[in-house]
């Protein structure tokens, strides 16, 4: 199997919480906290979970936006977690990011022609006419006419908007794109086209894609591959197919049971209560003190990490989340003063 385009290794993004300008950080918002997982070339990872959970942290995170406070980010096999800002300038050409609301991702103050070619004037890659080739370029690969070079964003409709991302997004030729909620602020429709050029895209150009969303029916559509998180954590990750026909953990299955859909609901439970604060994580289960589930209090002190449970799919060994059969397969010891559930 060939090298990962990305890998990130025991993630974690903690945030200091200060009373005043001067005093010292006594709390943390732990917004990302041990997350793992990789892409390799031409495959989609979806990233899944509630607002809050530390989704759009990781983006950031890995465009180094945020430098992260633990933890090992490699792209094509080089750490660059603590790069200097001087050595990330060659490295961002291979990582793109692209966010949710095109509007205010484009300058408003400059044309299309203007917006594309930035990138590779601040780069200083070619002369002007070469970079002016290589704009109409991008922007019949994505979809546009050559008249759109003179006009401003406001002219636009969203779905165009966001094509233009995509077509400054590609002017260096990256390997790596990450998708921040990139069509929820779309039509229908409109998703759909867009979703389709960026599929269209990867096999074309071979990108890699972590696709950030909300919507797991859209998730669905687009992903190899599915990691499911929960306040901070990835709890579940394994195959799109095998992930929405038979998920193992239960806060998988509860997203799973809110998805709009015509056909017959699934037989999940809807997730009541509210998410812990990421300030004061609770210990042990976050998902288990939410349900109140039995077992939360002797899940302090377990190790948590997903694991494999069958090939290709992991699952964080939570009792509170889990069937009794996959407790049971994946050999969790509990406290002999509590009953299995």
């Amino acid at each position: 199997m060939s090298q990962p385009v990305l890998e990130v290794s025991k993630l974690c993004m903690h945030f200091p919480v200060q009373q005043g300008c001067f005093s010292r950080a006594k709390q943390w918002v732990k917004a990302v906290d041990d997350v793992s997982f990789s892409i390799l070339a031409g495959q989609t990872l979806g990233l899944v979970g509630e607002s809050g959970c530390g989704k759009s942290t990781i983006a950031r995170c890995l465009v180094r936006l945020l430098e992260p406070t633990g933890g090992v980010i490699r792209l094509l096999g080089r750490d660059i977690t603590h790069l200097s800002q001087r050595s990330l300038r060659k490295i961002r050409q291979d990582v793109q990011l692209m966010f949710q609301d095109p509007a205010d991702a484009l300058n408003p103050r400059m044309d299309v022609r203007h917006i594309i070619e930035e990138p590779l004037v601040v780069m200083g890659e070619g002369n002007h006419r070469t970079r002016q080739a290589r704009v109409l370029e991008l922007l019949e690969r994505v979809g546009l006419p050559a008249s759109s070079l003179t006009k401003f964003p406001h002219e636009f409709s969203g779905g165009q908007r966001q094509r233009i991302s995509i077509a400054r997004a590609l002017s260096h030729c990256p390997k790596l794109l990450v998708l921040d909620e990139p069509v929820s602020a779309l039509d229908a429709p409109v998703q759909s086209q867009v979703l389709n050029l960026l599929m269209e895209l990867q096999r074309e150009l071979g990108l890699a894609y972590l696709f950030i969303s909300h919507d797991l029916s859209v998730v669905r559509h687009v992903s190899d591959r599915v990691a499911v998180m929960y306040a901070g954590k990835i709890v579940e990750e394994a195959e799109a197919d095998k992930l929405y026909r038979a998920p193992r953990h239960a806060y998988t299955r509860a997203l799973l049971a809110a998805v709009p859909t015509h056909e017959a609901p699934a037989n999940h439970p809807l997730l009541m209560g509210e998410p812990p604060s990421p300030i004061d994580p609770p210990l042990g289960s976050a998902f288990g003190r939410r349900i109140g589930h039995p077992l939360a209090e002797a899940t302090v002190g377990l190790d948590l990490t997903p694991v494999e449970i069958e090939p290709g799919h992991l699952v964080a060994p939570d009792p509170c989340a889990l069937s009794p059969r996959d407790v049971q397969q994946l050999g969790i010891i509990l406290p002999s003063s509590v009953c299995p559930p």
